[in-house]
């Protein structure tokens, strides 16, 4: 059971741009991950759909645009690929704030950018 990328829209820029959805199956139902523009954020979340189509939320968080979102939706695919739901459990109770870099750029005074430009328009 691992995870297949359905959809995944690379951006060259700064931007809104990102979309990612995967879905993997595990022995609760389908894990489904999406990353998408969310009006002044990236909006990550795993919902679990079992037999009745029921989408439940598992884990979700807001990623600031300059944020190298392209890596963490990969990066949760990786820490997943055993007990998905209970790695998702341990990593939502980590990550309370709702954003993925918070906790270390507050304990170590780092910040974490991505190296792409900003979209300049035209």
């Amino acid at each position: 059971m691992q995870w297949k990328i359905v959809k995944e829209i690379p951006r060259k820029f700064a931007d809104e741009s990102y979309y990612l959805k995967a879905e993997r199956d595990c022995s609760e139902g389908t894990l489904v991950l999406e990353i998408c523009w969310a009006q002044i954020m990236y909006a990550l979340t795993v919902d679990l759909i079992k037999d009745n189509d029921n989408a439940e939320l598992i884990y979700d968080c807001m990623v600031f645009y300059e944020d190298r979102i392209e890596k963490y939706g990969h990066q949760i695919m990786r820490i997943t690929e055993n007990s998905p739901i209970s790695k998702l459990e341990r990593l939502d109770s980590l990550q309370q704030d709702g954003v993925l870099n918070y906790v270390l750029s507050e304990k170590y005074g780092v910040t974490f950018k991505t190296a792409l430009p900003d979209k300049e328009n035209a």
